[in-house]
């Protein structure tokens, strides 16, 4: 008698165990599944957009789906970035995410490069050539005809210009460098400057406009402020020729017609 009492008291003792373990487990899967069902559903919390100024943070926020704070989780970074980068200024984009719910979106800004009157587009510096409007005011014009595969190789060349020194031209004139009918440069342009100068350069010499407010002051110093052309055209790199207006000669004139 007394060895079925210590027995059966043994198998209640473990059932007691068992029922608490499941419990405990039953807890623990809960507890994973409420994580689980929080982390699928918490909506964004905050969206960051940086490195713009043309382009409108809500065209950035639409186009990217992300209007109606969407889940987190759900959100496809390569898919985000595929969609902002149909937006005609975006150059590139980089999006990341971080567990707090942050959308980060980091942004490189395409440069309105200058206004083509011959087909009625604003060049972008991405390579784009888009329909004019409000965004891109303020940037040079060209004027005349320039041959396809030079054009496009100025396209490439007028790129790396900083936007500072773009914002100073205010109109692009193709004026290739002829002397008694011999084509000395057929890839030199003329850039009528807002401050009243004028710039020869060509495709080759066009990184040099980069450093025109340096070399102006330069001029001036010695020159009382007075306006002229500026030759960066030549394939000296530390020729920076300087003609004031009242000495540019007839032919001179002639050529930037």
């Amino acid at each position: 008698m007394i060895g079925r009492i210590k027995v059966e008291k043994r198998v209640k003792k473990v059932k007691r165990l068992n029922i608490k373990a499941l419990i405990i487990l039953l807890l623990i899967i809960y507890l994973i599944v409420m994580f689980l069902y929080t982390l699928f559903n918490m909506p964004i919390r905050n969206i960051y957009i940086n490195n713009t100024k043309l382009l409108k943070d809500n065209d950035i926020i639409l186009v990217a789906g992300l209007k109606k704070y969407p889940a987190w989780i759900t959100l496809s970074k390569t898919k985000m970035e595929n969609k902002i980068k149909t937006l005609e200024l975006v150059s590139d984009v980089k999006v990341s995410k971080t567990l707090t719910g942050k959308v980060i979106i980091n942004i490189e800004e395409a440069i309105p490069l200058f206004y083509n009157r011959n087909n009625d587009k604003v060049v972008l510096s991405n390579k784009l050539e888009v329909e004019p409007n409000k965004l891109y005011l303020g940037i040079p014009s060209l004027v005349n005809y320039v041959p396809k595969e030079l054009l496009d190789e100025f396209k490439e060349a007028f790129s790396l210009v900083n936007k500072d020194i773009i914002g100073m031209i205010n109109e692009i004139v193709y004026d290739p460098d002829i002397k008694d009918e011999v084509v000395i440069d057929d890839a030199r342009f003329l850039l009528k400057m807002n401050d009243g100068n004028k710039v020869y350069v060509n495709v080759l010499n066009m990184k040099r406009l980069n450093n025109y407010i340096e070399i102006y002051a330069s001029i001036k110093a010695t020159l009382s402020d007075k306006t002229g052309t500026l030759y960066l055209d030549s394939y000296l790199s530390d020729n920076n020729l300087f003609t004031p207006d009242e000495e540019v000669s007839v032919g001179d004139k002639d050529g930037e017609n």
